[in-house]
């Protein structure tokens, strides 16, 4: 029924750091309800490929390998139903192709995976998060106290996504 569910890292699958980042394994906190969502999503979806924006990098606080280490641990925290990670490692200034909210870390996924974007959703916690997903005709699901005009859906917690996606599967 779908493609590939793509999903932003920090805010999303795990607790974002208030004025900080998750910079080692011991930083990680899984947010409510992840797992189990995962693991229907799983199931679900052809895939499930996360896009984040880590500009930590960028600032030199830390290496592209430490992040590979941090996601692989939020993959074995979530019961390793993730295909991949796409980070882009830079700063706004860098004016690159690849910091949503431009579409490039989905386009390198779509070349790596074959992926149809209007079967496909991303879920995420800013609307920086949504407007590439929204411009590649993808659906979204936003994780906020906020309203959104990119989200087809608005959630205010990761723990109520299981219920929201059998009540979508539902109605289709």
């Amino acid at each position: 029924m779908y493609d590939t569910l793509f999903l932003d890292r920090d805010g999303v699958l795990n607790r974002k750091i208030d004025d900080g980042y998750v910079l080692r394994p011991q930083d990680i906190e899984i947010l409510p309800g992840i797992p189990p969502f995962l693991k229907w999503a799983h199931q679900t979806f052809r895939q499930i490929i996360v896009v984040t924006n880590q500009r930590c990098i960028g600032r030199g606080m830390i290496e592209l390998a430490d992040i590979e280490r941090i996601n692989q641990a939020i993959n074995a925290k979530t019961g390793n139903f993730i295909s991949s990670f796409f980070v882009c490692p830079h700063l706004d200034e860098d004016n690159c192709s690849c910091r949503k909210p431009k579409n490039g870390l989905f386009l390198a996924a779509a070349v790596r995976y074959g992926i149809d974007f209007k079967k496909s959703w991303m879920i995420g916690d800013s609307e920086t998060d949504l407007i590439p997903a929204k411009e590649l005709m993808m659906s979204t699901l936003f994780i906020s106290g906020r309203a959104s005009t990119f989200a087809d859906i608005t959630l205010h917690s990761t723990a109520d996504l299981l219920a929201a996606f059998s009540t979508i599967n539902q109605t289709k």
